[in-house]
């Protein structure tokens, strides 16, 4: 169930939100524990704030599971995870691995639930190599099954927090050699139509929340 919060701001990013084409994604959370011994993650340290943010292209998705998972191509040059205390900042693995794509997930009621993930994958969560090789930024996340109204991310506008959450995974994580491990405490994620629309929301306030059941 969608309800808009009704101030001038919200109204108009609310007529705002229906051309949109470019769409930013942000995840929020804190770091729990870190067990990662390299450079320059070593320095972030429990309770440090987390953040993923990137863009995607409404167009530009592919129906991993059709009709119940869509991927929407994350632009590779606009991700980044920044830590705060000391300051720390991360982007993708360039070059991106030969022959994966990362993408931001929706899931809409497979096999029970509603979702986020990110993913090398259109088809479910297993993350994605950062620029920290050789880690890899891992979310997901599950909401309960009217979270989502379709697989148009242009619909999922809004904020999600807590509210009907049934499961997620926030993580900086590497198998091998010695299966180093950044536990992140999830928070929020927000999804906001432009590129700019995420420094608005924090200013402004919550811009067209999505509220749950």
């Amino acid at each position: 169930m969608k309800i808009p919060v009704l101030t001038a701001f919200a109204l108009a990013c609310a007529a705002s939100a229906a051309p949109a084409a470019i769409v930013t994604v942000t995840i929020e959370g804190f770091v729990v524990f870190n067990a990662v011994s390299t450079a320059p993650l070593n320095a972030v340290g429990s309770g440090d704030s987390a953040i993923i943010s990137f863009t995607v292209d409404s167009a530009n998705f592919v129906d991993g599971i059709p009709g119940d998972v869509r991927g929407y191509v994350i632009d590779q040059s606009s991700f980044k995870m920044d830590f705060n205390a000391p300051p720390v900042s991360v982007t993708l693995l360039n070059p991106f691995p030969a022959g994966t794509t990362p993408y931001f997930g929706l899931v809409d009621g497979f096999p029970v639930s509603d979702g986020f993930f990110v993913s090398s994958s259109p088809t479910g969560p297993g993350g994605v190599p950062i620029s920290q090789t050789p880690l890899q930024a891992n979310f997901d996340v599950g909401y309960i099954g009217s979270t989502l109204s379709s697989l148009n991310i242009e619909d999922a506008y809004g904020v999600y927090d807590f509210t009907g959450l049934t499961r997620f995974s926030y993580t900086l994580w590497q198998a091998f050699p010695d299966n180093a491990r950044m536990e992140i405490d999830f928070s929020r994620m927000t999804i906001t139509p432009g590129p700019s629309a995420a420094g608005l929301l924090g200013v402004a306030g919550l811009c067209c929340v999505r509220r749950r059941r």
